[in-house]
C-alpha cells in the first residue's frame, strides 16, 4: 500500500533534490531513482576532478624537470665560461711574455693580431656573461611557453661558448 501511494503521488513530485521537497518528493527521488541518478553524476565529477588534478601535477613535474635540466645546462655554461676566462688570461699572459722577447716587427705585428683576438674573445665573454646573468633569474618562475625560449636562448648560450672556445683555441695556436 505504501508503494502503491509513493508510486502515485510520485507524479506529484516537484523537486529532485534531496535537500528541498519535504516527504513525497523523497520517496519519490528514492522509488524513481532521480536520487541515485544526482549520486551518480556527482560521482562521475569527482572522478573527472580527480583525473585533472593528476594531470596537472604530471605538469608540474615535467616543468619541474625542464628548470632542472635549464638550470643544470646554465650552471655548465658558467663553469666553460670560467674555464675559458683562464685560458684567455694564460693566453693574455703568454702574449705579453713574448711581446718582450721578440725584436721583430712581423712578431710585434702577430703579437698585436692575438692581442686583438683576445680582446675580441673577452668581448665576447663579457656579453655571454651578461645573457647568462639575465636567464638565471627567470628559470624559477619560468612557466613551459617560457621554458621554451629559456632553452632556445641556453642552446644560443652554448653556441657563442663554442665562438669563444674556438677564437681562443685559434689564438693559442
Amino acid at each position: 500500500m505504501v508503494i502503491l501511494w509513493a508510486t502515485a503521488s510520485s507524479g506529484c513530485a516537484t523537486n529532485p533534490d534531496p535537500h528541498q521537497g519535504g516527504f513525497i518528493n523523497g520517496l519519490a527521488g528514492l522509488g524513481g531513482g532521480v536520487y541515485q541518478n544526482r549520486v551518480d553524476t556527482r560521482t562521475a565529477q569527482y572522478h573527472n576532478e580527480l583525473q585533472t588534478g593528476d594531470q596537472l601535477k604530471s605538469e608540474v613535474a615535467a616543468l619541474e624537470i625542464e628548470r632542472a635540466q635549464l638550470n643544470s645546462s646554465l650552471e655548465q655554461a658558467q663553469q666553460r665560461l670560467a674555464q675559458l676566462e683562464q685560458r684567455i688570461a694564460q693566453e693574455q699572459a703568454a702574449l705579453a711574455n713574448q711581446r718582450r722577447q721578440q725584436q721583430a716587427a712581423v712578431a710585434a705585428a702577430a703579437a698585436q693580431a692575438r692581442q686583438a683576438r683576445l680582446a675580441q674573445a673577452q668581448a665576447q665573454v663579457v656579453r655571454t656573461k651578461r645573457q647568462l646573468t639575465t636567464l638565471r633569474p627567470r628559470i624559477p618562475t619560468a612557466t613551459a611557453p617560457t621554458v621554451a625560449t629559456l632553452k632556445q636562448q641556453s642552446q644560443a648560450l652554448q653556441q657563442e661558448l663554442n665562438a669563444i672556445d674556438e677564437l681562443v683555441g685559434v689564438i693559442a695556436g
